[in-house]
């Protein structure tokens, strides 16, 4: 424990607007809502983070990681991959996504994502989200 705790370099925490588009069927359709992400650095390149979300009639939770591959001090693209599920009769699965960063300084970032969930265990086979916010890194 004491070892992941000395690899963290820094910790960040975040709010979005979310948009969580669903194909294939089932009760899920177009939703909207806010969101809230806090990760961890694990090494200058990867973090690791924990992601909910609260949609118009679903709850979203996720655990993701952040790799990224490429960056210039201000834009900072990197991918997504993870897990996430929707409480209230949502789909659970395995997500992957690409998103970048814009550095405002040192600890504010605006922040995109576009991701795609694969649904395994209801009608929605495909669940495609979008979300713009802000990030503080400390």
């Amino acid at each position: 424990m004491n070892l992941l705790l000395a690899a963290i370099t820094a910790w960040y925490l975040g709010a979005s607007g979310d948009l969580q588009l669903a194909q294939g069927g089932g009760d899920m359709r177009r939703l909207g809502g806010a969101g809230l992400r806090a990760g961890a650095y694990v090494a200058e390149l990867l973090a690791v983070e924990g992601d909910v979300a609260i949609m118009e009639n679903h709850a979203r939770l996720g655990v993701n990681g952040l790799w990224h591959w490429w960056g210039y001090e201000r834009l900072d693209p990197f991918f997504t991959f993870g897990a996430r599920g929707w409480l209230n009769g949502g789909d659970v699965g395995p997500m992957g996504g690409i998103g970048t960063f814009y550095h405002l300084d040192r600890h504010w970032s605006l922040r995109a994502d576009i991701d795609a969930t694969l649904g395994l265990e209801r009608k929605a086979e495909m669940i495609y989200g979008f979300s713009v916010g802000l990030q503080y890194e400390f």
